[in-house]
């Protein structure tokens, strides 16, 4: 009984025992490294060493590399140190830890120096300040209050309202434990340290057990689900959190070493670095591993990151930073198959792969393995260029210069057409509904109708055409592309499609909505509607790549291969595009980095691209086959948006000496500018390309895959730097970033420096002009004095010897007509003398007027006129009138002089001679003439003016002037009834620039 009572509970404990440790080891799924997009960087590649000790991300999406030459950025392409203003007096090379604080500082832990505390304004050391001297920092985090924990070598640490407090009891943690800190639902922390699992919670401390068979706990983690995680020295364990605070614990799986890390995706996989045994993934299907075995850089991992765009950073002891991502795509391999050139992938009726290359043969997937297929008499190096099936499960090989080989599902047959060389082909094969094959070749189309190829049987078409594919349509014809154009064949007969964008059409293909496609050598896709093909517009988004070929799958989405990827639509969005309903469609292109072999989907060979029952896609590329993940489907590559960090002036283009602000000013001294700008994307960065452009310079948009623009000498102005971001090839749909830029003018070409110029010139000019006045005035005042000099010497000489001789002639003829009667005509010679010297007196006195009298204005002819008579006319017994009718216009100086001597003249004669109470003087204005009339209301003289002639010659003078001056004469006078001189002078219609009103009238001295 003693046995028996010892024996059952140790059996009890041993079932225990292997009950948890079946439950713990679940079998391990070996998925291949291929799932996974890949890439890696060594110090070669920039790393700024091989051992990286943490990975986190700021706020800008720049991830933040912790090492022992301290804290590096990385944004995808570039690392860069990351410095500060005073780190040198800090001892901060080594750092283990880096945290991105919540106010875009940062928290950096490092390897003897403490915490430092990086702000704007510099960089505290907190550590130092607390008295924590030679602190070495394993890890750090935040919790929901904002408190930083903080584990040390000697122990956790809390900071909160700037003062660091000790948590006692805790132990000391060693090197290798990283994964410290994990929040509970209740304002609580759980931490490890070498003493074992703690929690924290109001400032009471609880060490936790936990189940000893799996050795010591050394990481604790909550994950995206909020599930709780421990890591021991030989396990990953979840655990149960109930009320109280009680926990339970389950082993998930066993792993070979210590757990150093633990992490999470947004698939819910729970990812788990160890020490010496590489990275594993725990999910609800169970367990994968992977090890340098696998090419994991090093089995021991240092670090697990998980970013924004869910891509997993791997961070090893000595194999530098590596990233995975769960790609679309992956490279179809397996063991034996390395196939030089892929050229067709075929899905045949029973879902079966048929694979065709050039070199290595066909190989053939049957239930997930891939073999080679061994085709009797085919050399194994013959390059396949179609494989196709026909109604009856036939499989058909067409080969380059070797015929055509079918398979029954159990033997081969070898089949000639008798045209097989090294220069003709069997470039194409389709088997149509009625049974028929159809062989397109590079010197024509051959039509089998019962279904077997021969050389002395079947119908020709389009000979000498090279066939680039075939397509049977819904109405039983066939569509047949060559190099030089499309064709449908019907009934017999053939007939060319029009409007084709080029004549060398590379593929055709039909999707769910009865359309017809065709892709051509310029690119971009062209719908066949019976005999004519409606290519779609180029700014449609849909990319302008040459198509190869075109597969629809159950989800409606379209897969086109390119020669620059794989782009993915959906085909209602094509086939709505094509019928006008919408304008723009959105697309998602893929590329190598998306988990392709090569991103070149081009070829010749036929089919080279094939879909099978279980929904996987397969591309024949450049460099090997390439097939869709379950991340395919879902997979959308979320636009970059563009950003500008800053810019430089100069030749420096160091981002240390960026400038950042909402607007540039750029100095006049400043003869070149380089903006930089990025869009956050750690995901394939190289794929983003970008558009710049300076509004008002640059005529359109500058495209580029760098990150920044360099403008030199730009003119004076403001203008408004532009940038835009895309995945390449998707359209350019994402929000422009935008910063407005001041360029800064020389002083020389400022409007002050013009202003300036203009007033200089101003005052130069009027100086100048001045001096010519002075100049001119000067030369003015001699000749006003020489006509002075001549007025005197006229006025003291002429003058007065005409008075004298006036005086003796009137003498002469008083004593003559005291004397007899005999001496009439005497006396009427000394009257006519007296008359003449009269008149010469007139005249001269009119001569001395003029060269005394410069200020009346040219043609201004009632100004003249009026002041001629008032000055030398006026008498106080005499009423002497003006009068102007009309709108007074500028004369000639010529015409001025002669009429205002005509007015003088015939003014004086009346005075003399008419004995008037009144003189009239009227100017009359019309549109073609001017008439100056002198009336005046005297004693008149007979109409026989020949005694008149004879003694007064004015009257001749003055009718002399008037046709001087190219106007009429006119004379009426009657006795007692006074007289009036009239003249007319035509001219043109009058000028309004002319007339008296003009500011701008020329002054007239003399004649």
């Amino acid at each position: 009984m003693r046995y028996r009572c010892s024996f059952w509970p140790l059996l009890a404990t041993f079932v225990c025992f292997v009950s948890a440790v079946l439950q713990a080891q679940p079998p391990v799924a070996s998925i291949r490294l291929a799932d996974y997009q890949k890439q890696e960087w060594q110090v070669e590649d920039g790393l700024p060493e091989s051992n990286v000790r943490m990975v986190a991300q700021r706020s800008d999406g720049v991830l933040l590399l912790a090492t022992f030459s301290g804290v590096s950025t990385f944004d995808g392409q570039n690392f860069q140190r990351l410095t500060m203003p005073n780190a040198a007096t800090m001892n901060i090379d080594a750092v283990n830890a880096v945290l991105p604080g919540m106010h875009d500082d940062l928290w950096i832990g490092t390897d003897g120096a403490g915490v430092i505390h990086q702000t704007a304004s510099g960089a505290v050391n907190i550590s130092s300040a607390a008295g924590h001297e030679n602190e070495r920092i394993r890890t750090m985090c935040f919790d929901r209050d904002g408190t930083l924990w903080i584990a040390t070598q000697y122990g956790i640490e809390r900071y909160h309202h700037e003062k660091l407090e000790t948590v006692s009891g805790t132990g000391i943690i060693g090197g290798d434990i990283t994964t410290v800190f994990a929040e509970d639902l209740h304002g609580g922390m759980y931490f490890v340290t070498s003493a074992g699992l703690f929690h924290w919670i109001g400032g009471k401390l609880t060490r936790m057990a936990t189940p000893a068979e799996y050795g010591e706990p050394v990481a604790v983690y909550r994950d995206r689900a909020s599930h709780l995680w421990v890591g021991t020295m030989h396990a990953v364990l979840e655990v149960t959190e109930r009320s109280g605070h009680e926990v339970s614990f389950t082993g998930r799986m066993r792993v070979p070493t210590q757990v150093t890390l633990l992490t999470s995706d947004r698939q819910n996989n729970l990812w788990i670095g160890t020490k010496g045994s590489g990275l594993f993934r725990w999910n609800a299907e169970g367990a994968s591993g992977w090890s340098t075995k696998d090419g994991l850089p090093d089995d021991t991992v240092r670090t697990l990151f998980v970013d924004d765009e869910d891509n997993l950073w791997i961070g090893g002891l000595t194999g530098g930073l590596s990233r995975w991502r769960r790609a679309p795509f992956a490279m179809l391999q397996a063991p034996g198959f390395k196939p030089s050139y892929s050229a067709v992938a075929f899905g045949d009726s029973k879902g079966d792969l048929w694979l065709g290359t050039w070199g290595q043969g066909v190989f053939r997937q049957h239930d997930g393995v891939i073999t080679a297929v061994n085709i009797p008499g085919m050399p194994i190096k013959t390059p396949i260029r179609t494989i196709a099936e026909d109604k009856h499960g036939r499989i058909w090989v067409g080969t380059w210069f070797d015929g055509i080989y079918s398979f029954n599902g159990e033997t081969w047959n070898h089949h000639k057409l008798g045209i097989e060389s090294p220069v003709n082909a069997v470039s194409v094969l389709h088997s149509d509904n009625s049974g028929g094959l159809w062989v397109g070749t590079y010197t024509g189309l051959r039509y089998f109708r019962n279904g077997i190829p021969s050389s002395s049987d079947g119908e020709t078409y389009l000979p000498s055409k090279l066939i680039t594919d075939l397509l049977e349509d819904k109405d039983g014809s066939m569509l047949a592309a060559t190099s030089t154009g499309l064709y449908r064949i019907s009934g017999g007969q053939t007939q060319m499609i029009r409007d084709v964008p080029h004549p060398y059409v590379l593929s055709l293909s039909s999707d769910s909505h009865g359309n017809v496609w065709a892709g051509s050598r310029t690119g971009g896709l062209s719908r066949i509607l019976g005999d004519v093909a409606i290519p779609l517009p180029s700014d449609s988004g849909l990319p302008t790549m040459p198509v190869y070929n075109m597969l629809e799958d159950e989800h409606g989405h379209l897969w086109l291969g390119t020669s620059r990827g794989i782009v993915r639509l959906l085909a209602a969005e094509l086939n709505d595009l094509s019928v006008g309903r919408i304008s723009r469609i959105s697309s998602v292109l893929f590329v190598k980095q998306d988990g392709m072999p090569s991103s070149d989907c081009s070829g010749p060979s036929r089919p080279s691209a094939a879909l099978l029952p279980n929904g996987v896609l397969y591309f024949a590329t450049s460099k090997g086959f390439a097939r869709t993940t379950p991340f395919a489907e879902s997979a959308s590559i979320t636009p970059p948006n563009a950003k500008i960090i800053g810019w430089t002036f100069g030749n420096d283009t160091g981002s240390e000496s960026l400038v950042t602000g909402d607007r540039i000013i750029i100095d006049a001294s400043e003869s070149e500018v380089n903006f930089r700008f990025d869009a956050h994307r750690l995901s394939n960065p190289a794929q983003t390309e970008f558009r710049y452009r300076l509004t008002g310079y640059d005529s359109g948009w500058v495209t580029t895959h760098s990150r920044y623009a360099r403008y030199r000498r730009i003119p004076p102005g403001t203008y408004t730097f532009e940038v835009q971001a895309r995945v390449g090839g998707d359209p350019w749909m994402t929000p422009v970033a935008a910063i407005s830029v001041r360029q800064k003018p020389h002083f020389y070409s400022t409007y002050t420096f013009y202003l300036l110029v203009a007033m200089i010139v101003f005052a130069l000019g009027a100086h100048l002009y001045s001096r010519r006045i002075r100049r001119v005035k000067g030369n003015m005042g001699i000749v006003l004095e020489e006509r002075n000099r001549i007025a005197r010497e006229c006025h003291d000489t002429l003058m007065a010897g005409f008075a004298a001789i006036s005086w003796q002639l009137e003498t002469a003829s008083r004593t003559l007509e005291k004397e007899s009667v005999s001496l009439t005509e005497a006396r009427h010679a000394c009257d006519m003398a007296r008359s003449m010297v009269s008149h010469c007196q007139a005249e001269a006195r009119r001569i001395i007027w003029d060269l005394r009298d410069t200020d009346e204005v040219t043609g201004v002819l009632s100004q003249a006129l009026s002041k001629a008579i008032s000055s030398h006319y006026k008498r106080d017994d005499v009423e002497t009138r003006m009068a102007v009718e009309g709108r007074e216009i500028l004369l000639p100086p010529a015409s001025v002089h002669h009429l205002v001597c005509i007015g003088q003249e015939a003014v004086s004669n009346a005075l003399r001679h008419g004995q008037p109470k009144s003189i009239l003087v009227h100017l009359r204005y019309d549109e073609t003439a001017l008439k100056m009339v002198i009336h005046d209301d005297g004693v008149g003289f007979p109409q026989d003016r020949t005694g008149t002639r004879r003694g007064h010659f004015g009257l001749l003078v003055m009718e002399e002037r008037a046709r001087k001056i190219g106007g009429r004469f006119y004379l009426e006078s009657a006795l007692n009834r006074g007289t009036e001189i009239s003249v007319i002078l035509p001219y043109d219609s009058p000028d309004p620039a002319r007339r008296s009103s003009d500011p701008d009238v020329i002054r007239w001295i003399g004649l």
